[in-house]
């Protein structure tokens, strides 16, 4: 039985955990830039994303269960769907409404008309957003990264009604550095932002299973979004 902590009573942690993450990060960056790199060069027959979704989530596998398995206490468990869906639609609201107005303006074609069209491979392609894109990265992002470093670091306040400390922005930060790296644009560093909404959802409800839900809703949507303005 995994034991769950609180702030008066900490868990035990590894010998040299900062070490830990740190090379995890790397190993991870390492791996999945190569095969990105790779599949540009000599393709990977579009297996590309499925191999990504295994290195996210098996590196956090190897390790936690050659150290003390926190995974409840990382959020990796079932959670609540139902109210986790609730959650996620109630982050749809507030996040995709504002995107609406704003997206055109930003992407400099606020003169354009949007008309609805599924992008290329939809709508059969969207459930690989959630089993193959948002459930590894959150696994490994707002899952064992988020939750090991707020193991390392301790301090917490209370924001919107959830308790969140320094993890919340590192593993932001670290989500938009990994993106950007896989292809050195510099607009992917934009995802640092809905990084930070992931995390606090993760905080929020205990498990990784409402950011699933809204990381894949809102891949979704940016690409819907995009096709109907012909981009």
């Amino acid at each position: 039985m995994v034991e769950m902590h609180t702030r008066s009573d900490p868990p035990i942690l590894p010998p040299k955990i900062e070490t830990e993450v740190t090379l995890i990060f790397l190993l991870q960056l390492v791996l999945i830039v190569g095969l990105v790199w790779i599949d540009k060069a000599f393709s990977l027959f579009g297996s590309l994303h499925a191999l990504v979704g295994v290195v996210f989530i098996l590196l956090p596998v190897i390790v936690l269960d050659r150290r003390d398995k926190p995974y409840a206490r990382y959020g990796l468990h079932r959670g609540r769907p139902l109210g986790d869906l609730g959650w996620a639609i109630g982050a749809m609201v507030l996040t995709f409404t504002p995107l609406v107005f704003a997206s055109p303006v930003f992407w400099g074609i606020a003169d354009r008309s949007w008309q609805f069209a599924w992008p290329d491979g939809y709508p059969s392609v969207a459930l690989s957003h959630l089993i193959v894109v948002a459930l590894p990265e959150e696994f490994f992002y707002r899952g064992y990264l988020m939750g090991r470093l707020n193991d390392i670091f301790r301090g917490r306040i209370r924001l919107l009604g959830a308790e969140v400390g320094w993890a919340l922005l590192i593993q932001a930060a670290a989500f938009a550095v990994g993106h950007y790296l896989t292809d050195f644009n510099p607009s992917r560093l934009g995802v640092f932002f809905p990084a930070l909404a992931f995390g606090w959802l993760r905080a929020k409800r205990g498990s990784i299973g409402a950011p699933i839900f809204f990381h894949a809703a809102s891949n979704i949507f940016m690409e819907i979004l995009r096709t109907g303005y012909g981009l």
